[in-house]
């Protein structure tokens, strides 16, 4: 049986101001590819929707990226027509609700990558592999961000990360 932490790089950055956490995430959208599942994780205020902000700027679309937490799920597109679905599940109160929202099925769709904020909340649809950020804040503009790539294609992503 192989090794799962054959297939894991973890990465550790620390940011300094919003417009860094931004950066990254620029960085970070750059690399989405369809099928993609990028989960960010961390304590309200600790930089999630900033950081996905970036990561929509930087994957290619047009559209000031916000939380969905009151929507749940917003959608982007790009000139390819390619989707980026950006899913808040800081309101669902049981996993079971994802279905509610039809996140098994976005999570399916071809030609779509998703962003999920919250994640420890619908874990149990989450894929093996994925790419996990964890922001943690250090201090009122710092954050320490933990990035690791569950599985090859998410390994290769942070290897990738490390070196910009």
């Amino acid at each position: 049986m192989p090794d799962p932490k054959a297939h894991t790089q973890i990465i550790e950055l620390v940011t300094h101001n919003p417009e860094q956490t931004h950066q990254l995430g620029v960085h970070i959208g750059e690399q989405i590819q369809p099928g993609d599942v990028i989960c960010l994780s961390g304590e309200l205020g600790a930089g999630k929707t900033t950081l996905a902000g970036g990561i929509g700027r930087g994957w290619g679309t047009q559209d000031v990226v916000n939380s969905p937490t009151f929507v749940l799920v917003n959608e982007y597109s790009r000139a390819a027509g390619e989707r980026l679905y950006h899913v808040d599940a800081y309101r669902l109160q049981a996993a079971v609700e994802a279905e509610s929202i039809a996140l098994p099925d976005l999570l399916s769709e071809a030609g779509s990558a998703m962003l999920i904020e919250w994640p420890e909340r619908v874990s149990e649809y989450l894929p093996a592999e994925r790419l996990w950020i964890n922001l943690q804040w250090e201090a009122e503009t710092v954050r320490r961000v933990r990035v690791e790539g569950l599985g090859a294609r998410y390994k290769a992503l942070v290897e990738q990360l490390s070196k910009t």
